[in-house]
């Protein structure tokens, strides 16, 4: 009994770990910086333009989402979901990217500078113009990805061991 309380109690907090005030302010302003949206479904959603640096996105879907040009420079979007995204010319510089899925998302022209990326699938993606600097990309995959004119400088790039 006591096992399926704290069960109940810990999925709750997963279900509800981002701010609703935050949600809702996104959803009517556009704009949420420094917000917490973590585990939040965003899936869908037209963020283009959105102000969302500093934000806690970590875990967060944003499948099929539209944010042209949004920024989310120096946020956390670890273990966060942008499949089929169309995220062109989006800034992630100093974003902590941990386990992103980029899989066949459209990121021309997307800032990546300094950003902490790890372990992330850009598979299938388009990444024309977009831009690799001071980054270690050595865990992350890029397979059918479309670089044209893809900057990429000062990065560490290998394949796992």
């Amino acid at each position: 009994m006591k096992n399926i309380i704290l069960s109940i109690i810990l999925c709750s907090n997963l279900l509800f770990a981002f701010d609703l005030n935050d949600v809702k302010q996104l959803k009517e302003d556009g704009d949420c910086p420094m917000c917490d949206l973590s585990y939040a479904n965003l899936s869908s959603m037209d963020l283009s333009m959105s102000d969302l640096n500093d934000a806690n996105l970590s875990h967060a879907n944003l499948t099929d989402t539209l944010a042209h040009k949004a920024n989310f420079s120096n946020s956390d979007l670890s273990n966060a979901l942008f499949v089929r995204s169309n995220i062109k010319g989006a800034s992630f510089v100093n974003t902590i990217l941990h386990n992103v899925d980029f899989t066949e998302a459209r990121i021309w022209k997307g800032n990546f500078s300094q950003a902490k990326i790890d372990n992330c699938n850009f598979n299938d993606s388009a990444l024309g113009s977009a831009i690799f600097e001071d980054n270690n990309l050595t865990n992350s995959t890029f397979k059918g990805a479309i670089l044209y004119k893809t900057i990429f400088k000062r990065n560490v790039m290998g394949i796992p061991q």
